[in-house]
């Protein structure tokens, strides 16, 4: 390691963009569990007049160098709307990389704190980039398998190198496998065809020809789903649209579906073909050209497993069997295209309502994603 003294400064034009960008392929490059995201995606991410977050939030990007060596980097967050939604003062951190060093952590994540306490922000919560509409957390269990499409992948030395500082557990966040051999039992699948005819309920496909149309029933769902879980903060109609805009080629028709009772949509899932597995096997440099294209345009047409990234029911209709009767559908779809599962996640390590139907139709918790916070406003003194 070398000697050379720590310094941690704020990002400052396009060549310390690049340094941020670049950092997590340099340090993971070697690390067979990381899957190195697209290139172009982390920089359209990032890009302030393409992502509709800073319509109304801000950030500040840190890189931590020894000489010339870019050690580490994070940037720091604040999010008017998750505050206003819940009636809160959190700051966040996010885009957490580094050196195994604990001298680093802790320069990193005190000059996020700094950031967000001159804008009178605590406590510092984190990691979210950029918010928890974005890629979360830390990954504290599961490193035997690839992470899925846009959740997160670090060492494993990352949670004590956090706690090292003085931040301590806020939520966890699961990822779920259903396996497409596990049938359901016959008892179920009548207690659930029962309680959905009760209801006068069934499900359709996502109509991918009528994509702008179905567009705005899911963002109404989406907001009316999630109430006030612990970290949501409703999508903006630019957001929203930027995102489904992202992911619709990757939408899965097949598993996808909309719950309708009667002509009102009430329930909704959205799965997503798992492109990271055709990242693994393409180049660690997460660039496009000039092969990784070829693979990705080819590999897309290939039944793929997917993440599920959503899924709700509106409050009014819970109870009904219909998160049942969506996963159901998954496992149906699953064996018929033979896929052996999907993964579901994140999902609140307290949320029972969801955690229940997707643990009593077979699922097993695979993954464990770790969100921490400072216990008092502002970060412990070292």
């Amino acid at each position: 390691m070398s000697s050379a003294p720590l310094r941690v400064e704020p990002e400052v034009g396009r060549k310390d963009r690049r340094a941020f960008i670049d950092l997590p392929y340099r340090l993971n490059r070697h690390e067979a569990g990381w899957v190195p995201p697209l290139r172009m995606g982390e920089a359209k991410l990032m890009d302030r007049k393409a992502n509709p977050f800073f319509q109304y939030g801000s950030a500040q990007h840190f890189l931590a160098r020894r000489g010339s060596r870019v050690v580490g980097r994070v940037a720091a967050i604040e999010n008017p709307r998750h505050n206003e939604f819940h009636e809160d003062r959190v700051g966040f951190f996010g885009f957490f990389d580094l050196e195994s060093d604990p001298e680093v952590a802790a320069a990193l994540l005190r000059a996020a704190d700094a950031w967000i306490a001159d804008r009178g922000l605590g406590p510092l919560r984190g990691p979210v980039s950029y918010s928890t509409n974005d890629t979360c957390g830390v990954l504290v269990e599961g490193y035997d398998e690839h992470p899925t499409l846009l959740m997160p992948w670090n060492r494993p030395d990352y949670d004590e190198l956090i706690r090292g500082v003085g931040l301590v557990k806020a939520k966890d966040l699961l990822a779920l496998h259903v396996s497409a051999y596990e049938p359901i039992p016959e008892r179920w699948a009548r207690v659930i065809q029962r309680r959905m005819e009760r209801g006068s309920t069934v499900l359709r496909r996502i109509d991918l020809k009528r994509f702008d149309e179905e567009r705005k029933v899911l963002k109404d769902l989406y907001n009316r789903c999630w109430e006030r879980n612990w970290g949501f903060v409703p999508a903006t109609d630019a957001e929203f649209e930027h995102a489904a805009d992202d992911l619709k080629m990757l939408l899965d028709a097949n598993m996808s579906s909309i719950a309708m009772r009667g002509d009102e949509p009430v329930g909704f899932s959205i799965f997503l073909k798992d492109l990271n597995v055709i990242l693994a096997q393409g180049p660690r440099n997460g660039r496009l050209f000039p092969t990784l294209w070829w693979h990705v345009l080819r590999g897309l047409k290939r039944p793929l497993t997917t993440r599920c990234i959503l899924l709700g029911v509106v409050p009014e209709a819970r109870g009904g069997a219909i998160t049942e009767a969506m996963i159901a559908h998954v496992l149906a779809t699953s064996r018929q295209h033979q896929m052996p599962y999907s993964e579901c996640g994140w999902v609140l390590e307290d949320n029972e309502k969801m955690l229940g139907p997707i643990l009593q139709l077979g699922g097993e918790v695979r993954k464990r994603y770790r969100l921490y916070e400072s216990p008092t406003p502002r970060l412990p003194v070292a």
